[in-house]
């Protein structure tokens, strides 16, 4: 097969391009076959067959997604072979850990790239064309190592399939994505193809204090590496101890700063909370699987300050707490307010919504989560995207069982974060949950700019 470039998109094809026909959620690609060949496409791969004008190439396959993927890899000269390439999946802790990494492998003086859900573009994994593409582009600029979100969606939908990952890191598995896997059992199997794609001579690093850790440590054909911080991970040890192996003590949090030892290192840390306990310690097995120094890795992690939309503190001289984060899932909103829980002298106020047309499971959940654990919440909008956004919202409230428990539900999510903003008394906290980093709403497709940590500043000003 011989082509000039690549394109899943009809309206980027080029003169001398092979097209790919990926069938998607709600268009078909292989209804833009014809306009693809207007445009210069001389090779058409498509998993319906199709009848073509004289002079263009057909190729049927049994998955056009995988087809991309590969023809892409091969386009771009397997770039993923030219770094290390470091992968991570789990539910939650994805993005900080990555940010961990990142911080580290710079201390350490490599080059790094990161790949993830903080950056430009809307998929935390890029679909396959435009991930080799960036792949070949850091492996050009001399990047030597690449730490990448692995998301369940683009395992499901072969968007790393034929990457070569040195590195797999699995952090947690909890209640997300059932719009999409449908069930527990396939969002685990899914998350678990990247430790069976992972290099016979690559490293598995995984959390023994998931319950689900079990299942991805079964698949690994290289080396393991376990991580964790309870007394069971102790006694559950799935490895011998070797020079990797890491010993937590002394988690100590405070409001603005989080203070715990890793074997010899004392590390002093404004990310605070249990979830980035872990986070941390899988960003430090990397260093050691990597060579790097202890001390090193301390000051890596030492010297990451904040990472977007993640515990994010916003101080504008008021006497109470304000904290953005992206906690949409139930795992991800239980332990958010389990950290400030104690850190709060007085009230916990809560602003969440849950997006619309995904998992109508969590809603109640994630409502029961905030009565247990709040003192007062805002039920408002996250992504309604085709849903009714009252419809989302009765949906969660619905969750809210205990009569003494204050809420209120407001649409529009500024007046929200209004109102529990003119709530607020010294010595409260208020959680901003949901959406963190992200700087627009969808409302049936009209993309709405708000940015949670900005509207907050605003207010507070």
């Amino acid at each position: 097969m011989k082509y000039t470039g690549i394109a899943y998109d009809s309206r980027k094809v080029k003169a001398g391009d092979v097209f790919v026909a990926i069938p998607g959620f709600k268009v078909d690609g292989a209804d833009f076959i014809e306009q693809a060949i207007e445009n210069g496409a001389k090779t058409i791969v498509s998993e319906k067959e199709i009848k073509v004008a004289a002079g263009v190439d057909f190729q049927r396959v049994p998955s056009a997604r995988k087809a991309l993927a590969h023809l892409a890899n091969k386009f771009y000269d397997y770039p993923s072979k030219k770094v290390k390439l470091i992968g991570i999946t789990g539910t939650n802790g994805k993005t900080t850990t990555s940010y961990l990494i990142e911080s580290i492998l710079k201390k350490a003086g490599y080059k790094v790239g990161v790949i993830g859900t903080v950056g430009p573009g809307s998929l935390t994994t890029p679909e396959s064309l435009d991930l080799q593409a960036t792949l070949f582009q850091m492996a050009s600029a001399g990047i030597t190592h690449v730490v990448m979100e692995v998301s369940s969606h683009a395992l499901a939908l072969d968007r790393v399939e034929g990457l070569d990952f040195d590195i797999a890191i699995f952090t947690n598995l909890t209640h997300d994505h059932l719009d999409f896997h449908k069930t527990r059992q396939e969002y685990l199997a899914i998350k678990r193809k990247l430790f069976e794609m992972l290099k016979t001579d690559g490293i598995a690093i995984i959390n023994v204090d998931d319950a689900a850790s079990h299942h991805f440590i079964n698949v690994v054909k290289g080396e393991i590496i376990t991580y964790g911080v309870t007394q069971a991970r102790r006694e559950l040890r799935t490895t011998k101890q070797n020079e990797f192996d890491c010993e937590v003590k002394n988690v100590f949090i405070k409001e603005d700063e989080m203070l715990l030892r890793i074997n010899a290192a004392e590390i002093r840390t404004p990310l605070i909370g249990t979830p980035n306990v872990y986070n941390i310690v899988a960003a430090f097995q990397v260093g050691l699987v990597l060579g790097i120094a202890q001390r090193t890795i301390k000051e890596g992690i030492q010297s990451l300050k904040t990472v977007p939309g993640r515990y994010e503190r916003i101080s504008c001289g008021q006497p109470f707490l304000v904290i953005v984060d992206f906690a949409h899932s139930p795992d991800s909103l239980e332990k958010l307010l389990e950290t400030y829980r104690p850190l709060t002298k007085e009230k916990i106020i809560l602003v969440f919504g849950c997006p619309g047309d995904r998992d109508k499971e969590k809603r109640p959940m994630m409502a029961k989560i905030a009565a247990r654990l709040a003192d007062y919440v805002i039920v408002t909008t996250d992504d309604p995207h085709n849903e009714n956004p009252q419809d989302i919202i009765n949906g969660i409230v619905c969750g809210f069982l205990n009569d003494k428990l204050g809420y209120e539900s407001i649409i529009d999510r500024r007046s929200a974060i209004e109102k529990a903003l003119k709530m607020a008394k010294r010595g409260d906290t208020v959680l901003i949950a949901g959406r963190g980093h992200e700087k627009f709403q969808d409302f049936a497709g009209k993309k709405v700019e708000i940015d949670d940590r900005e509207v907050a500043r605003r207010l507070l000003l």
